[in-house]
């Protein structure tokens, strides 16, 4: 691949992460039923907001894969061992 487009999926990839990860922050808080609530009721005392948490560890794990497997896509190391183990993780 060009180092060009490689670079801009990564970039890409950052702006996803960082947009999801705004939006798991930011969502609770305009939530209806957490309009009065304090940041404390709304991030501890709701066990829905835990597994929506934990449901998005393997969403950046994926992600950071991806970001790595684009980097090895720029150097030409693509059929490397490092980048089978990291597609292997992915799937």
């Amino acid at each position: 691949m060009k180092r060009g487009s490689t670079i801009f999926l990564q970039v890409i990839i950052v702006l996803l992460g960082v947009g999801v990860l705004a939006l798991l922050l930011w969502e609770p808080q305009v939530e209806g039923r957490n309009v009065n609530a304090t940041l404390f009721e709304i991030y501890f005392k709701d066990p829905f907001l835990a597994y929506i948490y934990l449901a998005f560890v393997p969403f950046f794990v994926g992600l950071t894969r991806a970001f790595k497997i684009l980097g090895y896509a720029g150097r030409n190391e693509i059929f490397s061992q490092r980048s089978v183990r990291a597609l292997r993780i992915i799937k």
